[in-house]
């Protein structure tokens, strides 16, 4: 384990070369990436939901091992100071950020002592909704909602993880004033093995626009959503299908969380979707199930 010290001093170099690629340049046309209950995607319009990806994340929905080489992010990293997003004006304009808490409930339905299974609507009002995202923060109780509205939270250090359809967001980089960073493990990590913070993981802040000019960073699947630290979750066969990747989240208090999407859709029309590439109509698209729980 580092010092304190020593910790803080890496997290703020990091820090210092994420803040590098932000920017405020011109605003970026609006994209529509809606999945809905035909699993159909449109790319015609505003993003459904907003994400990020950290400019070294691209590679993201790869099956290797992230390397030592690649930690960005002591894994005993410190509180953190307030660090104002980037593009924010980009992200509200193109990505349909609401002005008004708008956010969905969140339910918990585990029965496993130590383990958190929360269902989290996402669903913003349906298919093409114009509601915002759900937020939250992870407590010993379980997921708990803040209760904000998507422009509030680029300048609310308060929550952890944001949902809206298929999109999840975190809190830093150019998603949020703080330094809730997430990574992917490897495709050998299983849920049960996975007991500690692991010591080569990349942590990447959220960073779905890049650049002077803010440019947008969409994911791989060629729909036009944003590519987020965690947007590998899912792929899109013709249906949003569950890859089972496993992540850690490296929260602001310095604990760590290991995070693993279940399901987008209601579970039977997700079992579906996994093995036909095809969702039934309807499908309760947007209702997240997410299995989680403390490293430390």
């Amino acid at each position: 384990m580092n010092t304190p010290s020593s910790a803080t001093t890496r997290w703020f170099a990091a820090a210092g070369c994420a803040l590098l690629l932000a920017c405020g340049g011109d605003t970026q046309p609006a994209v529509d990436t809606a999945i809905g209950d035909d699993a159909t995607a449109d790319t015609a319009g505003a993003d459904d939901t907003a994400g990020e990806v950290d400019a070294a994340s691209a590679d993201d929905t790869a099956t290797t091992d992230d390397t030592a080489a690649d930690v960005a992010q002591d894994t005993a990293a410190p509180l953190c100071s307030y660090v104002e997003p980037k593009c924010s004006d980009q992200q509200i304009a193109a990505l349909r950020f609401t002005d008004t808490p708008s956010g969905g409930d969140i339910t918990e339905e585990g029965t496993i002592t130590g383990e958190f299974l929360s269902h989290v609507d996402a669903t913003a009002g349906g298919f093409n909704g114009t509601l915002g995202y759900t937020y939250a923060r992870f407590t010993d109780a379980g997921l708990v909602a803040v209760d904000i509205s998507d422009e509030e939270s680029l300048d609310d250090m308060t929550w952890d993880i944001a949902l809206r359809r298929y999109i999840i967001r975190l809190n830093s980089g150019v998603s949020g004033p703080s330094c809730v960073m997430g990574g992917r493990t490897g495709p050998s990590t299983t849920w049960e093995g996975l007991t500690a913070p692991p010591e080569a993981i990349t942590y990447h802040a959220e960073q779905y626009y890049i650049g002077e000019a803010c440019e947008y960073v969409p994911e791989p699947s060629g729909i036009g959503s944003p590519q987020t630290v965690l947007s590998s979750f899912w792929s899109y066969p013709g249906c949003v299908a569950m890859t089972d990747f496993i992540y850690v989240v490296a929260l602001r208090d310095g604990r760590h969380v290991k995070v693993q999407v279940l399901s987008y859709y209601d579970p039977d029309a997700q079992k579906t979707c996994d093995t036909t590439d095809s969702a039934p109509t309807p499908n309760g698209s947007g209702n997240i199930r997410m299995r989680w729980a403390f490293l430390d």
